[in-house]
């Protein structure tokens, strides 16, 4: 099961003013790569941007579970992205970004300076950057190419209790009636419902919706 996870305060959700005037002066307006400041160039490739916070924590995965690979100092600290991805909600918004350079990891879109989430030219990551596991509550637990009973089986999930591997979830089909469903990489692609597997609840905490 997924343990419990550190999150940023719902109440610091909101960008207020003064997060706003900070933002206002990070933002690079009208064109689609932020102002790096001296010192600060991170030029290893991907989009720069600019952090909006102090200490902003750099994260192994898309996910405030996960272990923090390091901080990213001042406010104004240039960073390279290369991609978004979804992950835990932080700020109220799902994006988190992939970054190649000062640190490689993943940062929430709420700590970056842009205009949208996911920012303009950012292109998404093309492998899920979240995986927790479960396990199975039935024997030859189907897993489908589609998140509904109709689908093609792709797998199955042989024993009571066998892992599964989810990235993300989506609204499907009704199982007792429990629409959540699971995309699996192992032990093969497809979706596997949320009723079949030990999550506690649907959708389980931290996995990102996909």
């Amino acid at each position: 099961m997924i343990s419990a996870f550190r999150s940023r305060p719902r109440s610091a959700a909101p960008i207020g003013t003064a997060i706003a005037a900070i933002a206002a002066g990070l933002m690079l307006t009208g064109s689609a790569v932020a102002a790096v400041p001296a010192g600060g160039a991170s030029r290893a490739g991907g989009r720069s941007l600019q952090t909006l916070f102090t200490s902003v924590r750099v994260f192994k995965s898309a996910n405030t579970a996960a272990a923090v690979l390091g901080r990213l100092g001042s406010a104004g600290t240039g960073v390279s992205v290369s991609c978004w991805t979804t992950g835990t909600d932080y700020g109220d918004t799902p994006v988190w970004y992939q970054l190649s350079a000062p640190t490689a990891g993943y940062v929430p879109a709420f700590n970056l300076a842009a205009h949208f989430a996911p920012a303009t030219g950012v292109p998404h990551c093309p492998t899920p950057a979240f995986s927790e596991r479960f396990n199975s509550l039935e024997v030859n637990l189907r897993i489908r190419t589609a998140p509904n009973t109709t689908a093609t089986i792709a797998g199955y999930v042989v024993a009571m209790g066998g892992k599964v591997v989810v990235n993300c979830y989506v609204t499907g089909g009704l199982i007792y009636g429990d629409a959540i469903w699971y995309r699996t990489s192992s032990p093969a692609a497809g979706y596997v419902t949320g009723r079949f597997l030990n999550t506690g609840s649907d959708p389980a905490p931290g996995v990102p919706h996909c």
